[in-house]
Parts: structure tokens; sequence; C-alpha cells
């Protein structure tokens, strides 16, 4: 298959009108997408995947209206939308319309990606883009064009070239269907933000409850966000003296804060250059890093991927999740 790999909006529409699967980028992560009202296309989504297929797409829009136009959206719902998009915010909510994918579902995950020339795109598609992460299921997402090109040129009918993903991780989800809303998956939107709106808002330890048929929200119920390398979370103090103690080992690689490597000896100081060492600065820079360098570990064959843990600042919340379910998935 031949891969059209271009910025033309109407060309990479004209590719959804006929049932095609297209990679986008959007500024949480880049996205695989097909027409929500093409069951068929969705579908091939999954094979292309290797994604289980009881696990959910979202559905992307270019506006509010358009949402309104196949879902229910109550006050709060509007409130968060036009708080909160276009950006990094899913919001699961009662379908009005019974022949959007998935049909098996009553509730639809919708968002509104913040980049305009994707809206323009999607706009253009006369349909709303049904797209989980663009990565193999339960692996890394991508966020850097270079690694959608090796993965997915051949593979989808298109890939739309425009600014690459600014943030990192996926988006925020939660759950409006039922009262009292839950936070499905966290987000760079963080609870604290959301709950000035949710002052009700359920943060569980697990948002997938067991016996539950089909999950509400990618990221739920699978293994997500891991490497082919073992991913070893570990506090400040453990991963400096491990550091410390490994960091000359070709097998190991590293991403955490600068005093993790500069108050180690000189000679593993001067690694910090290596690719095997990711030196980041706060907690939203981890974030945008991080699936990146989990990616080019595994293209250096790591067998173990050292992370220091978020600090107590903004950006935490979403990171310390995809960190975890990294590293609980090894």
């Amino acid at each position: 298959m031949k891969t059209l790999i271009s910025s033309d909006v109407r060309l990479l529409a004209d590719l959804i009108r006929k049932g095609g699967v297209v990679v986008f980028p959007t500024e949480t992560v880049y996205g695989i997408g097909a027409s929500s009202y093409n069951e068929e296309a969705c579908k091939r989504i999954y094979q292309i995947k290797g994604r289980p297929s009881d696990n959910p797409l979202i559905a992307h829009f270019s506006s509010i209206e358009e949402i309104k136009s196949v879902c229910e959206v109550s006050e709060v719902a509007e409130r968060l939308l036009c708080e909160f998009a276009p950006g990094p915010l899913t919001l699961v909510l009662p379908k009005k319309n019974p022949n959007i994918f998935p049909k098996e579902l009553s509730t639809l995950a919708v968002r509104i990606p913040k980049n305009p020339i994707v809206r323009d795109w999607i706009r253009a598609c006369d349909s709303p883009i049904s797209a989980p992460s663009a990565n193999l299921s339960g692996r890394p997402s991508l966020t850097r064009m270079t690694d959608v090109v090796r993965y997915f040129d051949g593979i989808v009918d298109g890939i739309l070239v425009t600014e690459e993903p600014s943030l990192g991780i996926e988006s925020t989800v939660i759950g409006l269907h039922e009262d009292p809303p839950v936070l499905l998956r966290p987000g760079s939107i963080e609870s604290d933000e959301l709950k000035r709106i949710l002052p009700n808002l359920v943060i569980p330890n697990s948002s997938f409850v067991e016996g539950q048929t089909v999950p509400l929200s990618p990221g739920m119920k699978y293994k997500h966000y891991a490497p082919k390398a073992n991913v070893k979370l570990r506090k400040k103090e453990d991963f400096h003296s491990e550091f410390a103690k490994k960091g000359l080992d070709p097998k190991f690689a590293w991403i955490g804060f600068p005093s993790g490597f500069a108050e180690s000896s000189e000679e593993n100081t001067n690694l910090i250059s290596s690719p095997r060492i990711r030196v980041v600065t706060s907690n939203l820079d981890y974030t945008k890093a991080l699936y990146a360098f989990f990616e080019a570990c595994d293209q250096l064959g790591i067998e173990t991927i050292y992370c220091e843990e978020p600090k107590e600042e903004t950006g935490k919340e979403g990171l310390l999740n995809r960190l975890q379910k990294a590293s609980e998935a090894n």
C-alpha cells in the first residue's frame, strides 16, 4: 500500500470519505483514525494496532456544536468543553445517534483537538474521526513524525503532516454519563482544575470494574504505555544511588531531573550527552519527553529503563499514572 504523507487537508479528508485510515497529530499524541460512521474502517484500526476489540475509540470533533448533534451535552458538560476545549479533555457522554461507532455502547468518548489544522481536516471529512493513539496496542503512544512514518508508512492510507504533539500524553478522560462524574484517565488537565466545575468528581484507584463487559474509555482495562524494555520507577534517592552504581552499563537507560545525574561521579556526569540519558527540567518537560525516550530506548535495545518519580508540582498526576502503568506492565 502507498501511504499519502501530506499537509493537504482536502486530500487527507478525501481518504477518510473513501473509507480510509489516517494518522494525524493532536496536541497530546498522534492518533490513528477513521470516520465514526464507517464501522468497517474503524474495525480496521483494531487490526492495524492489534488492539482488543472491546477497547473503545475516542471520537474527535471540530466543535461543540458537532458533539451536540450526536450526544446529550448537559450544562456541566458544556461548561467543561467551554473551559478546556479545544484541548486535552475527553468526556464520556450519552449518545443520541446509535449509528456512530461503537454501536454496542450507549455512550461516546468525545474530544476536540487543539490544532486548528486538525479541526479543519475533521470538518472537511464530514464526519467525526474515531481514533485511539497511533501505536501498537499496549506500547507507548507516538509523539514524533519520524516514529509515525517508521511504523505506519505503507500500512495506513494517509498521514497528516502538521505540528507535532506538544503535551506528550493522552487526554484526561471524565465519565459524565452517570452521577457522580468519574475520572477515568488522568492527563494534562489535573483533577484539582476539574473540581472547580466538578466538586463531586470521583477519583478511583482503578477506573475499570471487574465484571464490566466493555470499558468506557481507553487506558482502563488493558496494558498501556509500556516499551519493550523493563521500566523501573524509583524515588529520587534510589534513582540517584542506582545511577551512581549502574550508569556506565549500556543495558540501562535513565530519565530524570538534573540532580540525579549531577550529584553522581564525574565519570557518570559525562554520560549525560548519551542517548541512554534524558535529563528533564520539570514534570511538563518529563511528560513531553517520556514516550519518545521509551521509543528511542527500544531502538537501542535497552533492557531496563530507570525513571525518577515526578516532582510535587504541576503535571504530576498524568505523568505518574503513565509511569506506574508502564512499570506495572513488566
